[in-house]
């Protein structure tokens, strides 16, 4: 499977083209020959599935292929012989889904051949250099609207021994909690963000999603230490509710919104002591909002 997922890119320059397939590899622009060139023309033709580059080059540099193949494979018509050079040896490169070529490595190989969906704006909100992976991965399935929710799940059969309309919100025990209700239109998670917005810059943020998403598609590509620690604090928000929130369906421990909301600007304020200094990096607003020396911090936007 990995081998058909790669050998596209997979090319040759051709040097003395003694050491390329002439039929199953990628050589010329109509490579692989053998996609369309079938086994009995090739051995019709006086040649077999081994031959190479330069069993098809004369010494005069002409085609040896028979001129009937012309009219069997037009593809061929304007296809011009390579120049042989027989010092030099044939080598192997990549190249990428534009055909450029490219330096081999790991991550050029898994940009070409990994999956692609439509782009969409809040990538840049979700996953970025300075995020907690966890958080940002929560984030994702929050943005995608896939967490078990109780309205989610009430799509599913669950079963005579489950009554999901009796289900109620675990933190407000009003109404089946959704991904628009935690976050942030239950008065528990309405609570934690009205603690945490004013050190997230989100201060005219209203606590609903439509609200959280509109500021998010206005500061997607924003690179400011505000906008930085904007999307760190709506994700660890997001995760520590739902954290809360889950623990609240297996345990009678319950934890005020006062206390997540510390627990989320304590976490941000973590993961911000951990930046490295930049060169004009050092902001005045989120020194003394977020309360650190100036010795000791500043945020490297990236």
């Amino acid at each position: 499977m990995i081998r058909s997922s790669i050998r596209q890119f997979v090319w040759y320059s051709i040097g003395n083209g003694r050491d390329i397939n002439a039929w199953h590899d990628n050589w010329c622009d109509h490579s692989p020959l053998g996609d369309f060139i079938t086994p009995r023309r090739i051995h019709g033709a006086g040649f077999n599935m081994q031959s190479t580059v330069a069993d098809l080059v004369s010494h005069h540099n002409d085609w040896l292929w028979p001129v009937t193949w012309l009219q069997f494979y037009p593809a061929l018509t304007n296809s011009l012989p390579p120049f042989l050079n027989q010092s030099t040896p044939d080598k192997l490169i990549w190249k990428d889904r534009q055909h450029m070529q490219k330096e081999f490595s790991a991550s050029e190989v898994w940009d070409n051949i990994r999956s692609r969906g439509e782009e969409v704006g809040w990538a840049d909100l979700v996953w970025f250099s300075q995020c907690i992976p966890r958080h940002s991965f929560h984030m994702w399935l929050v943005i995608k609207n896939k967490l078990k929710t109780q309205d989610r799940m009430g799509i599913w059969d669950a079963g005579s021994a489950t009554n999901l309309n009796l289900m109620c919100c675990p933190l407000c025990r009003k109404g089946k909690d959704s991904r628009d209700h935690l976050f942030f239109q239950c008065s528990y998670g309405e609570q934690v963000w009205n603690m945490v917005k004013a050190m997230a810059y989100m201060d005219v943020v209203d606590a609903n999603w439509d609200s959280i998403m509109t500021w998010f598609s206005e500061h997607s590509s924003g690179k400011s230490p505000e906008v930085l620690v904007g999307k760190m604090v709506v994700a660890a928000s997001t995760y520590f509710i739902w954290q809360e929130r889950n623990n609240r369906l297996f345990s009678p421990n319950q934890r005020k919104a006062a206390l997540i909301a510390d627990i989320v600007l304590h976490t941000v304020r973590m993961k911000l002591m951990t930046f490295k200094a930049g060169r004009g990096s050092r902001n005045p607003l989120v020194l003394e909002r977020w309360k650190f020396q100036v010795k000791t911090m500043s945020i490297d936007p990236g």
